[in-house]
């Protein structure tokens, strides 16, 4: 199913003219790119020279403007060594907010994925840890900031056996059976889970373009954060499908995953799963209800993981006192 956006058209007349000046040529058509769950227009804009640019539009309301603008703070400021596509320009104009960049060459990694195409997208997050390391990028919020608030489903369904729409009686009986330690470290995940590392934080196959040469882009920047290395290949593992694998080889596979404290992950995933949970029985947008089979696939997968890990321990994990 794919996302329903808006034609190039629907653009104020002098935001289009406005583009078109600053590309040095009439935009000749706009094709609508398959991938993400924005609304607002998102395509590959062919020029009447020939060149041909990717355009990204939404009109600039309350919902989620503050992602798209960061974008584009983001974008101006990555370094060269890290594998995206070059940031033209961004426009905010006729109360809509437009961004422009250079066309990433390559096409969407195949679901489930492929193993060159996985292999490309890992070693794609390893050159973004060792560029961004520390976070050159002003005036992004942490991890921790950038998920406040969205991770409280587990403590408010041990406290009140409710939360929103969601009850304990609709969980699985593994939830149910880890409710009380699930809640401790949802308690503390923010704390735990800290890095000075610019973070992607939404590396889902359809946010990575692969080339002919196998090299891997990554697009998409709006929710970029800072926290641990690791946390983009977590994002990365659970976010898209990976077929048979199994994650925690995967993870423990790279130099991020290697290096991760164990709790720290586990505290990460936890945090996750809370979210997912609560997302997964909320309706997707009017313009992609598919979105929630996605938040799906990502709980599933995010318990799974978390169960398997706390099964090889024995038990979960602790927190102890924090200092």
């Amino acid at each position: 199913m794919r996302t329903a956006r808006q034609a190039w058209t629907e653009a104020p007349l002098a935001l289009r003219h406005e583009v078109e000046r600053r590309l040095g040529s009439p935009v000749r058509e706009v094709e609508d790119r398959q991938g993400g769950f924005s609304s607002g227009i998102a395509g590959v804009a062919t020029l009447a020279n020939g060149e041909k640019v990717f355009v990204k539009a939404i009109p600039a309301g309350p919902d989620a403007v503050d992602d798209h603008r960061s974008e584009i703070g983001v974008s101006a400021q990555l370094p060269a060594a890290v594998p995206a596509p070059k940031l033209r320009f961004g426009l905010e104009q006729d109360g809509w907010l437009l961004r422009c960049f250079d066309l990433a060459p390559g096409a969407l990694p195949h679901e489930p994925w492929l193993d060159h195409e996985l292999a490309a997208a890992l070693t794609m997050l390893e050159a973004c840890a060792k560029a961004l390391t520390p976070s050159p990028v002003t005036g992004v919020p942490t991890l921790a900031a950038r998920m406040a608030g969205r991770c409280e489903t587990w403590r408010a369904l041990q406290r009140d056996g409710t939360y929103d729409t969601l009850s304990t009686a609709a969980l699985g009986r593994w939830e149910r059976e880890h409710l009380r330690p699930l809640a401790d470290l949802e308690l503390h995940w923010d704390e735990l889970v800290a890095g000075d590392t610019l973070l992607h934080f939404d590396p889902r196959f359809d946010n990575i373009l692969i080339d002919d040469h196998g090299t891997a882009r990554l697009v998409d920047w709006s929710r970029a954060c800072t926290g641990p290395a690791w946390v983009d290949v977590v994002c990365l593992l659970m976010e898209s499908d990976l077929g048979a694998r199994d994650p925690q080889k995967i993870f423990l596979a790279g130099p991020a995953g290697r290096d991760a404290d164990p709790l720290q992950v586990d505290a990460f995933l936890v945090a996750l799963g809370s979210y997912w949970t609560h997302t997964a029985t909320l309706p997707g947008p009017d313009h992609a209800p598919h979105l929630r089979e996605r938040r799906e696939h990502s709980r599933r997968a995010t318990m799974s993981w978390l169960r398997s890990r706390w099964t090889q321990n024995s038990a979960p994990p602790t927190t102890g006192p924090l200092r």
